[in-house]
């Protein structure tokens, strides 16, 4: 989303909840007008049913009603309203005054209650009160009710809401004026974080700096940056593969060319068999480098084939690899074995580069193992380590020197010597599958002290509930 929408966005949600805050409270603005305005009026109203009823008494034969002067001439100083009045017992024909007034739903003696009603086509207000006459002649007290058109209450009202709800409705320009204000100035950290990330060169992956923006925006900006080292990381990667694969494989694909070309010079058989097969092993070690390259490419974390992981058991894998390269080790008479129990031994990972971890330890081991010699594989739970597992290969071919034995892991790393050959690669592939797995690995000497021992430890999946 561009900032300018963000911000338009914004300043419609403020506008929309102030006007809504305005409707609200003018509402209950108007309530308190008229409430107001009722409360004045009232007292007028009460005032003159006061008055008429203290001139209403009866006599031994009939009900007089002296209405005073006094109780109606408050409201025809300045007033455009009508006045109505009735004095009768209820249920009767009214005494004096206007029939047929509307009466309250209850009313108590000696107290105006007040009440709104219609009467010919007009809102009136009324007020009325019960006034006993305590003659046995005239048991039920009389009622009297008095009543007003609303006109000049609503023109009270009108002016109170309206002065009210203008004051409020400038208070609420002025509050959106300053929330729109303070939304640029909170949002222009953001949009120059935006405009930063936009103007970045394509390659550039460095952490955005995220001096000046906000406390709320400091968690999306450290997300975007981990993500952003995550690609970084792919990248490097990817970059990392290409030139070792570049590097590595210029060399065997020169000697290749040349052994073809020296093939190709021959006339015989004779003299192009010894070429030819020459060239069937160039082949073959170049097509193993670049498997390793591809290996070792899988192997590195930021593949994503450690993320999801299931149960395997190791030792089943360890003991079909020795079935799969029983094969290679009889070309050199090589006694390749399996030690360990039937039991499973369950660990989290991915059977595919499991697979590819213990057939680079035993292809290394019959590679560098003598002709007629002795290969053995061995799976069993660590003595010294609980819930793990470990694999052991142990040969007696040459051994790694102690002093070399942490650089061996590193890439293309040989050992000087004729009896050290190969890529470089095996035992780096090795530890990228192990340190994936949250396992660790081992050097050392043989038990007999001649050849060399690999010990894996690989932590055991938790059993499921």
């Amino acid at each position: 989303m561009k900032a300018p929408g963000l911000k338009r966005r914004l300043a419609i949600w403020l506008f929309g909840v102030l006007s809504a805050l305005l409707a609200v409270d003018a509402w209950f603005s108007y309530s308190d007008a008229l409430g107001a305005a009722n409360q004045a009026y009232d007292r007028s109203l009460s005032a003159s049913v006061k008055g008429i009823a203290e001139r209403v008494y009866a006599t031994e034969s009939e009900i007089v009603v002296d209405i005073p002067y006094s109780a109606l001439e408050l409201f025809e100083a300045g007033s455009s309203d009508r006045l109505f009045y009735s004095v009768g017992i209820p249920g009767d024909k009214a005494i004096t005054g206007y029939e047929d007034l509307p009466l309250p739903e209850s009313i108590s003696p000696n107290s105006p209650v007040f009440y709104d009603g219609l009467y010919k086509g007009q809102q009136l207000r009324f007020g009325a009160m019960l006034k006993p006459l305590y003659r046995a002649e005239f048991p039920k007290p009389v009622i009297v009710i008095v009543g007003e058109t609303i006109n000049t209450r609503q023109e009270v009202v009108h002016h109170l809401f309206s002065r009210e709800v203008a004051r409020k409705a400038l208070l609420i320009v002025v509050a959106l004026a300053v929330a729109l204000l303070a939304t640029m100035i909170a949002v222009q950290p953001i949009d120059n974080l935006g405009q930063a990330i936009r103007l970045r060169p394509e390659d550039d992956l460095t952490p955005i700096n995220a001096l000046g923006v906000p406390h709320e925006v400091k968690p999306l900006v450290d997300a975007i940056n981990l993500h952003m080292e995550r690609i970084g990381a792919m990248v490097e990667a990817r970059r990392r593969f290409i030139t070792d694969a570049a590097h590595q494989l210029r060399t065997p694909l020169a000697v290749l060319n040349t052994q073809a070309e020296y093939a190709l010079r021959q006339h015989g058989e004779p003299e192009m068999r010894p070429a030819i097969e020459a060239l069937h092993r160039s082949l073959g070690s170049a097509i193993r480098l670049a498997n390793q390259l591809l290996s070792l490419s899988r192997a590195e974390p930021i593949n994503g084939l450690m993320v999801a992981r299931q149960a395997v058991d190791i030792a089943a894998v360890a003991r079909d690899m020795v079935v799969e390269l029983l094969p290679l080790a009889a070309r050199k008479g090589i006694d390749l074995g399996f030690e360990g129990d039937s039991r499973p031994l369950i660990v989290a990972g991915n059977s595919v580069l499991l697979r590819e971890l213990i057939a680079n330890l035993v292809d290394n081991a019959l590679r560098y193992t003598p002709e007629n010699g002795v290969v053995t594989v061995a799976v069993d739970l660590a003595p010294d380590k609980a819930a793990t597992a470990r694999v052991r290969v142990i040969d007696n071919g040459p051994g790694i020197p102690a002093e070399f034995r942490a650089q061996v892991f590193l890439r293309f790393f040989r050992l000087d010597g004729g009896d050290y050959t190969g890529s470089g690669l095996g035992l780096a592939i090795v530890r990228e599958i192990v340190h994936g797995h949250g396992g660790d690995i081992a050097l050392s000497d043989a038990p007999d002290g001649h050849g060399l021992l690999v010990e894996v430890f690989l932590p055991l999946a938790e059993p499921s509930a």
